[in-house]
């Protein structure tokens, strides 16, 4: 007997339905919540506009855990000889970047350091950059650290270079970039005020700054920044800059050049940066200038494991009991995990700084640190 083929494939339908809403009432109610969250989460996504902003909007961030050992808490006086160690929140970071248009991109960096002691919290960074595809001219406008020096750093102290010459001011940068051409990057950067030769005299490595007396730092945007870098071989990188500030009658002018080359397994750095011209000190009329470079070798033992070796030296006119010499040490970074979205470091440094002592000199010739440093970046 043949069966009526509209009852046979209304029967069909009706087995299909049974069998999908009994799968569907077999699965666990945790599995039914989980579907239904999900759906209910990617509605509110969508009509909050928070997928769009996922793709414009990054967020970045550090924690730093820094303990330090000084076998000399007092270097000025060699009299005194004891120790000193301290334990402290070194830096918070918390940055975003947003990407406004396909030609602008807004940064922004709220930076804490030494949480324990000081409640400082800044704005280290705040600027946008314009720049659109393909061609070669940029403008970067904000606050933020200038085109001034490379500072490549694997230890956990700043170079000597970077202490004396970084200028962290807000600023306007136009620049000219080409890939075709090795990379090319020139730039032209203008700011206000002394910032660079104010702070190499409250570095207070042995540079000291004389003016006249009761004269106000210049107030006009006169300072100027020219830089340029190139990479003529696959992570290479030669750069050089010139710095022009306002000064007491004559301007202060700095000049600084810097090479990093990864080869192989080996990331070698070097940097200088000196005064060209610097402003008469009252007392004597007379110009003294400064300078300071570094050397840097790195060696990647493992793929989680990087140590480095540095020598870092500062000479100026002026010879005084006390004024930096030289520095070197040797630093190791451990990588503990890294993923897609977050790293973790553990970081070691032993630092031998040497001053200038004349033989019957009051202050300590030298001093021992150690630093260690857990680090978390997001």
């Amino acid at each position: 007997m043949k069966t009526f083929k509209p009852l046979k494939t209304l029967l069909f339908i009706l087995w299909i339905s049974l069998t999908g809403i009994s799968s569907a009432f077999c699965q666990s109610p945790s599995n039914l919540e989980q579907r239904v969250l999900a759906l209910e989460e990617t509605a509110a996504v969508k009509k909050l506009g928070l997928e769009k902003f996922s793709d414009t909007i990054g967020l970045s961030g550090a924690i730093e855990l820094d303990y330090s050992l000084a076998d000399d808490s007092d270097v000025s006086d060699k009299t005194r000889n004891s120790s000193f160690s301290s334990l402290d929140i070194g830096t918070v970071e918390l940055g975003l970047e947003a990407r406004l248009h396909e030609t602008t991109t807004a940064t922004f960096l709220l930076k804490g350091e030494n949480l324990d002691t000081d409640t400082n919290i800044f704005w280290d960074e705040a600027f946008f950059t314009f720049r659109k595809k393909d061609l070669p001219l940029y403008f970067v406008g904000g606050k933020r650290v200038q085109p001034f020096g490379a500072f490549e750093n694997r230890f956990i102290n700043d170079p000597v270079t970077q202490e004396l010459y970084e200028v962290n001011k807000t600023g306007a940068t136009i620049g000219f970039t080409s890939e075709r051409m090795a990379n090319l990057d020139i730039n032209l950067t203008v700011y206000k005020g002394e910032t660079l030769i104010e702070r190499v005299s409250a570095t207070d490595f042995g540079w000291e700054r004389n003016t006249s007396a009761g004269r106000s730092a210049t107030d006009d945007v006169s300072s100027v920044i020219i830089s340029a870098s190139v990479s003529p071989l696959e992570k290479m990188r030669l750069s050089g800059y010139f710095n022009s500030e306002p000064g007491d009658s004559d301007r202060n002018t700095t000049l600084g050049a810097s090479f990093h080359w990864e080869i192989s397994k080996f990331i070698v750095d070097a940097e200088y940066i000196g005064a060209l011209g610097r402003e008469n000190h009252v007392t004597d009329n007379k110009e003294y200038n400064e300078a300071a470079w570094v050397a840097a070798l790195g060696y990647r033992l493992t793929e989680v494991l990087v140590a480095a070796a540095r020598y870092e030296n500062f000479k100026t006119d002026q010879t005084k009991d006390g004024n930096l010499d030289c520095r070197y040490g040797v630093a190791a970074t451990y990588t503990l995990f890294e993923t897609d979205f977050v790293a973790c470091n553990l970081m070691g440094e032993f630092r031998r700084t040497e001053y200038e002592a004349s033989a019957n000199s009051t202050v300590d010739s030298a001093a021992n640190e150690v630093f260690a440093r857990l680090a978390l970046q997001f």
